[in-house]
């Protein structure tokens, strides 16, 4: 246990793809999930689908932490050992369940169990079994002494229903933890890079040394994370919101949410409650500015369409930006982006308008209009246009990224 109460997690995501191909993102998700808990997790390892490797890191896992999480290698395939690895680090029999059987009999209307189904109904040996309302693996709970071990499928639509209605309530019966005496809070900033964040909320930290505090970088936006812990839950809770109220004092209207909020969610929110429309045209952003908005539910009340205009012929022909413009100022300049957003939004006939016009690179760059400059305009009913110009760095994915959260934010801003 850490000094603010936490107890040891370890993650171990088997799979050999998650050492070769793919990414392991679900770290943060089961970080969010343990918190509340009392859990933190101190070691995440990524294991190939190995069975000597597994049996060895849940070994070691026990060894160091209060919980062990296993996530992943339950299928029904020659590769998934996870079963036969925990088993072994625990020095323990699978023992065929025939209780899971006629669960899966039953789920999928079978008289007979496949041979490779028949290694989903595999249980350690003094385990308790979880049921899989969206698969065929079931999850397990093995208590080891004072320790806990969890064993949960890899799929996300699989694990996490398991996690929320039937595991947490395991781990907090038999840790009997206290829920709620630890409480955490992340404030989402935009268009303020992570150095200045950290320098400007400096003070806060200072004020509140018993907090933890961590910040995290992102395409032109940034997470100042902060935990707390007190006696009671309204201990906590008062301290949370303390120091909430002096970081909002300071950045002010850089902060768009909270916790799970995304920029483009913010943006529609507000254009949802002006009821106001928007339109958008692209350029070195390929329309990904308009896929943001759109990932949103209900965003058809507010999107009224966009134009990818990636060509100077499509620039002129439709959103209707000058020859003059071209030839005086250049495809990318905050003229160009002015002219962009004012041509899409007589277009679309909406409220607001944004555009996004640069260059992403990794070529076509010169010495006065390197890679990473990008140029934008919000354009909207009874207001000037406003314009701004950004350099943003790293790879073309990077410059984009940012181009597009850049634009959601200058959006926000004017739209508050």
């Amino acid at each position: 246990m850490d000094a603010m109460g936490f107890k040891k997690t370890e993650l171990i995501c088997t799979g050999s793809e998650l050492v070769s191909s793919k990414s392991n993102r679900y770290v943060p998700l089961f970080a969010a999930k343990l918190r509340p808990l009392g859990f933190r997790i101190y070691r995440e390892h990524s294991v190939g689908d190995d069975l000597k490797a597994i049996a060895k890191i849940v070994a070691c896992g026990l060894n160091s932490a209060d919980l062990v999480i296993t996530c992943g290698g339950l299928g029904p395939t020659f590769d998934d050992l996870t079963r036969q690895g925990v088993a072994r680090a625990l020095g323990r029999k699978l023992i065929y369940s025939k209780y899971a059987e006629q669960i899966l009999k039953c789920d999928y209307n079978l008289s007979k169990l496949p041979p490779n189904f028949k290694n989903q109904c595999l249980i350690i040996d003094g385990a308790k079994m979880v049921e899989n309302a969206n698969g065929t693996a079931f999850g397990q709970i093995v208590a080891v002494g004072g320790k806990l071990l969890v064993v949960l499928p890899g799929p996300q639509s699989e694990w996490v229903p398991m996690f929320d209605n039937f595991i947490a309530d395991n781990i907090k019966e038999f840790f009997k933890s206290k829920e709620g005496v630890i409480r955490m809070l992340r404030l989402k900033v935009a268009d303020l890079r992570e150095v200045a964040a950290e320098k400007l909320l400096r003070p806060v930290m200072r004020r509140f040394p018993e907090a933890q505090y961590t910040i995290l970088a992102g395409a032109n936006i940034a997470e100042f994370s902060f935990t707390v812990s007190g006696k009671r839950p309204s201990e906590a809770a008062v301290k949370l919101s303390g120091i909430e109220k002096a970081c909002r004092k300071i950045l002010g209207c850089a902060i768009y949410g909270t916790d799970e909020d995304t920029l483009e969610a913010a943006v529609g929110a507000l254009l949802k409650k002006k009821r106001a429309t928007v339109a958008l045209a692209e350029s070195c952003t390929g329309g990904a500015v308009s896929d943001a908005l759109t990932n949103v539910p209900g965003s058809s009340a507010y999107f009224s369409g966009g134009v990818t205009a990636y060509s100077i012929g499509s620039k002129r022909s439709v959103l209707g930006v000058k020859k003059s413009t071209i030839i005086k100022e250049g495809a990318v300049s905050t003229r160009c982006a002015a002219e962009m957003a004012e041509g899409v939004r007589r277009l679309f006939k909406t409220d607001y308008a944004v555009s996004v016009t640069g260059i992403a690179g990794p070529d076509g760059g010169t010495k006065e209009l390197p890679v990473g400059l990008v140029c934008f305009a919000v354009a909207g009913r009874g207001i000037k246009t406003r314009t701004f110009t950004r350099n943003f760095r790293h790879t073309r994915g990077d410059i984009k990224r940012c181009s597009v959260n850049f634009a959601l934010d200058a959006l926000r801003k004017i739209i508050q």
